[in-house]
């Protein structure tokens, strides 16, 4: 066996110094050389093996999401809701057709070796997204007064700063989403949200765009979601208030359009004008709706009520400590995480200091004086009231366009803002207390499948009901 080995290495060093004889190259260059190649090849094979189950089990997962949020079985006659809001709904499935294969052939491309994209480059092109994020909004700003202005060679000048600003901002948004995802990935395993290993499931996968609008409805006679469409994300304010209109006009309802904060598709859509700390604590929030969805409470929060406002505030209030941890690890600042909820009986006012408006305060009182007119049948009285304090917020530089039934129904279902009268933004709170990390919380939660459930959690944990 020794023999064989010295023929074969005195084979091996011959063939070597004919190579450094006919190229001119040190023995030291060439074996470098060899080295570079083959840790090449085990790259590319290691990314070939984490790619053949990633992609197939990103394409399972959006088509899971997409059929449990779609699927409302087989109907032939439209509502008035839907009647009012035809031509303007938000396509989901265009949506991940367009944006799911983009994204994950730039991620195969990123991946492989000879693909100059560091760390570095990636960190460059984050910085720039957000300057150009605030650049879109000014731009965008310009283009609606010079509309409102019927300029037709300021709109033209506008459209065009816009148009160059999204070019660049697509140019380099995969880029800075894939360092963020890589970053949110990280925490999530660290918080044991891991199956095996480092795998993710559902994989952190985000778009950022413009989010589309959400068309909510109430009765008029109490503060309660009746339905929610998903409108597109350019509407203008004529549509939106004719849509309005015609739905209480119509079908006698409290209808409202407003602009959302993100969607929970695959992949996850978030707002492009945000700041770097508000995109990371909404693709957060949207991720663990994708990940609750294969858990019982995910399932349950087209229960409505109370399992819908579970759902959206632990979302809330862990996909914020989740995206503050991030943020700090991405830029080095110090901001706090864990930031109890509002909670109005915990808010107390400094007598030596002076008065100050206070929107979540005065927001609440709108929302407990309007249930208790609503309580006596006066509804009108409760629709004039909600518009003189509209008036009022206005004033204050909140620039609310309406306030009625179907606003505080959609806000009210998180627990941790100033439109909500329930308990859960408390209770939660309490739990995350008891819990050692964000990740044990969401754990603990997870598995509940409906409000008595949570009730006896409560109990056994010894947390007060109201």
């Amino acid at each position: 066996m020794n023999v064989v080995r010295a023929i074969s290495r005195g084979y091996t060093l011959r063939r070597l110094l004919n190579v450094r004889l006919r190229r001119g190259r040190g023995y030291h260059e060439i074996v470098k050389r060899r080295r570079a190649k083959q840790l090449r090849r085990g790259r590319i094979r290691r990314t070939c093996l984490k790619l053949a189950y990633q992609i197939p089990l990103a394409i399972l997962a959006a088509l899971g999401i997409v059929v449990i949020i779609m699927h409302s079985g087989d109907r032939r006659l439209f509502t008035k809701v839907e009647i009012a809001s035809a031509g303007s709904g938000y396509n989901l499935t265009s949506f991940e057709a367009r944006h799911l294969p983009a994204k994950w052939i730039h991620r195969i491309y990123s991946a492989l070796p000879w693909t100059d994209i560091d760390e570095n480059t990636r960190r460059a092109h984050l910085d720039r997204f957000q300057n150009l994020a605030r650049e879109l909004r000014s731009a965008r700003n310009d283009l609606k007064s010079a509309l409102a202005r019927g300029d037709a060679l300021a709109v033209s000048v506008a459209q065009s700063h816009v148009t160059s600003l999204l070019q660049e901002r697509n140019a380099i948004r995969d880029a800075a989403e894939e360092l963020l995802e890589s970053a949110i990935s990280t925490e999530l395993t660290a918080l044991g949200l891991n199956k095996n290993g480092d795998f993710i499931w559902p994989p952190v996968d985000f778009r950022i765009d413009d989010t589309p609008h959400v068309l909510v409805t109430s009765p008029r006679d109490v503060i309660q979601r009746d339905s929610v469409r998903i409108l597109k994300p350019d509407l203008t304010e004529d549509v939106k208030e004719r849509m309005e209109t015609q739905i209480f006009d119509t079908a006698d309802l409290s209808a409202v359009v407003l602009p959302t904060g993100g969607l929970a598709s695959f992949p996850n859509l978030v707002p492009s004008d945000y700041s770097l700390q508000a995109l990371l604590e909404v693709s957060a929030h949207e991720w663990l709706h994708a990940y609750l969805i294969f858990h019982p409470l995910g399932r349950s929060y087209w229960s409505g009520g109370d399992m819908t406002s579970l759902n959206e505030t632990l979302a809330n209030l862990v996909g914020k400590e989740i995206g503050r941890t991030v943020y700090n690890q991405i830029t080095g600042e110090n901001v706090e995480t864990l930031e109890p909820p509002y909670m109005p009986e915990h808010v107390q006012e400094d007598p030596d200091t002076p008065s100050k408006f206070d929107v979540q305060e005065f927001l609440h009182e709108t929302r407990h004086r309007t249930d208790e007119l609503l309580e006596r049948g006066e509804i009108e009285e409760a629709e004039a009231y909600m518009e003189s304090r509209r008036l009022e917020l206005v004033e204050n530089g909140h620039n609310i366009r309406k306030l009625n039934q179907a606003y505080f129904a959609f806000h009210g279902l998180y627990a941790d803002g100033p439109s909500s009268t329930s308990p859960l933004a408390r209770q939660i709170w309490e739990l995350r207390q008891q819990s050692t990390h964000a990740g044990d919380l969401v754990k603990t939660l997870q598995t509940i499948s409906n409000y008595e459930e949570f009730l006896a959690l409560l109990d056994e944990r010894s947390i007060a009901r109201e």
